[in-house]
């Protein structure tokens, strides 16, 4: 399970963005440089819920919006707010183009496809109303076989996770399902 992809899922859609170090460190990045500029804006959205759990239906909106903060931010830090050594040499598995520009250029599929997801949830829900079945968006592992056991696996596992706890996508230990 070494290969594992790691991206965002939601109301329908699948996108693969790269490893699971990568992923680790565009939330790095958000902890590190938004969280503090912004204190008061409820950041465990995206830190928390999104990054750990699923977004709630209910959710979404706000989620967004916090996501178009972190875009903006990214537009003005450039590729050396992170540091790359560990990624050039090798030692981090990463899919990541670190020639990039800024960090919104190193991690534009990223927000790209955070969008699409929420405009899928949209969609299906103009479409069909109540009869729509939310599919929340998440950041899941992506690859398949493990992408059909990782949505299996029921919400509330996910809500019982403890506040240290590290993400089902980081550990790529996909819990038993009875």
């Amino acid at each position: 399970m070494n290969n594992l992809k790691i991206g965002f899922v939601g109301g329908g859609l699948i996108n693969n963005l790269g490893t699971n170090s990568d992923m680790q460190l565009f939330f790095d990045c958000i902890q590190f440089y938004l969280v503090p500029k912004y204190p008061d804006l409820r950041w465990s959205l995206l830190t928390d819920r999104f990054y750990r759990r699923y977004l709630k239906l209910n959710e979404l909106e706000q989620a967004a919006t916090l996501m178009r903060y972190v875009e903006a931010e990214f537009k003005i830090l450039d590729n050396n707010a992170i540091d790359i050594n560990e990624i050039k040499s090798g030692k981090i598995k990463s899919d990541l183009d670190i020639n990039q520009k800024s960090l919104f250029d190193i991690f534009c599929k990223y927000f790209e496809s955070f969008n699409e997801c929420i405009e899928y949830v949209k969609y299906y829900i103009s479409k069909y109303g109540n009869e729509y079945r939310y599919e929340p968006v998440r950041v899941a592992i992506t690859t398949i076989p493990y992408l059909m056991n990782y949505e299996q696996i029921p919400l509330s596992t996910f809500d019982k996770l403890n506040p240290n706890e590290k993400p089902i996508w980081w550990t790529g230990k996909i819990p038993n399902i009875d």
